[in-house]
């Protein structure tokens, strides 16, 4: 009986090798998951004014813009365009807009003020759109819990 001692002393070492590293690399891919499974919070807040409003359970975000003429008539502003706008404009000395946010119940009134000119108008609408950017992003960010609108 002829025994080969050499190749039977290099095979159970590097099978006792290769157990050994597969497991400290299946324990170190374990440690990996679990340390990066990480659980959100979903209670958002947005700070405008001193005012803290909660979006934890808000369903629904609309931005409304109204107008209102000296004469006390109202007017939804919402959709309209340049001309829509500058034609109430050239009718009115004025005209009192206001921009809101409506969170389901609540309503952030964002910017309100006495118009006379388009370029009254575009300015407020462009902050307007921005501040409604930034809430989208807020609501889409998992991480970023607080916003701060100027």
């Amino acid at each position: 009986m002829i025994k080969n001692a050499s190749a039977s002393k290099t095979t159970g070492r590097f099978g006792r090798t290769l157990v050994l590293a597969v497991s400290v690399l299946s324990i170190l891919l374990l440690a990996g998951c679990i340390s990066s499974s990480r659980v959100y919070n979903n209670d958002k807040n947005i700070v405008y004014r001193g005012t803290m409003y909660n979006m934890a359970n808000v369903k629904q975000i609309k931005s409304v813009i109204t107008g209102k003429t000296d004469s006390g008539e109202e007017i939804i502003l919402t959709n309209a365009d340049r001309k829509a706008v500058q034609a109430l404009l050239d009718k009115e000395s004025s005209v009192f807009v206001s921009m809101a946010f409506e969170f389901d119940d609540q309503e952030m009134v964002y910017r309100a003020s006495n118009v006379e000119k388009w370029n009254q108008y575009s300015k407020m609408k462009k902050s307007f759109e921005k501040a409604g950017k930034d809430i989208g992003n807020l609501m889409a960010n998992k991480k970023k819990i607080q916003l701060k609108l100027k």
